[in-house]
């Protein structure tokens, strides 16, 4: 009986070891490689935050009248009506006298324009309407889906030429690709920069509006940058 156990232990071990043998041999040979690549580009979409808000006196404007005064104001520096929607309204009881309280309506807006200059010429117009609370809400491309899309690319074909020059350096030559994964990927940079806050910030504390800070106010935009990372699996051709 021990003889036989033996045997087939020993039986176990060959076929284990033929297996084994047999699975290396078919292995086939491949290049792991991860390409990374960034796009950076100018925001064309930059997107303001305007507060209007009734005054509790007797001369106060409407919040209609506040905004037909803004799209007319806006219109003069080429700012065009549909780029300023409305995000908020909202009203509430305040106080206008010693013994009374009115009702205080307020509206939320978000204005779109293209650049810095046209950025500039907004506050302008809004501190000519004494408009106290404006502030930059953030910044985007209007094409940034492209964008992403071409960093993908990039960085794939960063990979396999990567992958070509090593392996062209030892003679051998790249194959197919046998697995595509993207690693990660970013937008980065689409807030204000440090220069514009304290810029807006200024803006806003000074309850006269910025006529003493105007030279102050530098409008300065950081670049998006688009970043991707995709790891790579290629055959090597024998």
């Amino acid at each position: 009986m021990k003889n036989i156990i033996h045997c087939l232990f020993g039986l176990l071990i060959l076929s284990s070891t033929s297996v084994f043998a047999q699975e290396s041999a078919d292995a086939k040979p491949f290049i792991e490689m991860t390409g990374t690549a960034e796009i950076k580009v100018d925001p064309d979409q930059i997107f303001i935050s305007i507060l209007l808000q009734e005054n509790l006196d007797k001369d106060k404007k409407t919040i209609t009248q506040q905004e037909q005064d803004l799209i007319k104001a806006l219109q003069t520096v080429g700012i065009a009506k549909e780029k300023l929607v409305v995000t908020d309204a909202n009203a509430y009881y305040g106080k206008s006298g010693f013994m009374t309280k009115d009702v205080v309506n307020r509206k939320k807006f978000e204005l779109e324009v293209k650049n810095a200059t046209q950025a500039r010429k907004a506050f302008e117009q809004l501190d000519l309407l004494h408009i106290k609370t404006a502030y930059i809400a953030r910044v985007d491309h209007s094409q940034i889906n492209e964008y992403k899309k071409q960093a993908k690319i990039k960085a794939i074909k960063a990979a396999k030429e990567k992958a070509t020059y090593l392996l062209e350096a030892i003679g051998q030559q790249l194959g197919g690709a046998l697995i595509v994964r993207e690693n990660s990927f970013g937008v980065y940079g689409n807030r204000v920069s440090n220069v514009m806050t304290k810029s807006i910030m200024s803006y806003n504390a000074d309850s006269d509006g910025y006529n003493e800070n105007k030279d102050k106010l530098n409008l300065d935009f950081k670049q998006i940058t688009v970043s991707a990372s995709i790891y790579t699996k290629w055959s090597i051709l024998q």
